[in-house]
């Protein structure tokens, strides 16, 4: 009797222990494979942000572009990373992602719209 009684407690005590822990792995907030994207997608964003960013230093150093429009480009490829870091910092959802991403492409097609105005302003 006291070996039955002795297991079902070691068998409560673990049941016990593992429901809790169990319980702590869900977050408010998406994490990845939780609706959300999927780390590739992440990159792929991050990689056309920077080569973004290259665009406009290249596009500044050939004077394609002015100085005043290459602050204006950079002032937004660092707001989108900072929303991009923020979003990143607990798991980011698909909505975020959506619009991080059609961010990404605006800047991408400012860049190309300002190197083809062929105004070359100075300042």
């Amino acid at each position: 009797m006291r070996k039955l009684l002795f297991s079902v407690a070691i068998a409560t005590a673990t049941i016990a222990t593992a429901v809790p822990a169990a319980a702590q792995n869900r977050d408010h907030r998406p994490g990845w494979n939780q609706g959300g994207p999927n780390r590739g997608q992440v990159n792929n964003l991050l990689r056309d942000l920077n080569q973004a960013e290259s665009q406009i230093a290249r596009a500044q150093q050939r004077r394609m572009i002015s100085p005043r429009e290459a602050v204006s480009l950079r002032r937004e490829a660092n707001q989108i990373r900072l929303q991009l870091n923020r979003a990143l910092r607990g798991g980011i959802n698909n909505r975020e992602f959506v619009q991080l991403r059609t961010r990404v492409n605006r800047l991408e097609q400012r860049v190309r719209m300002e190197r083809r105005d062929r105004d070359r302003r100075p300042g």
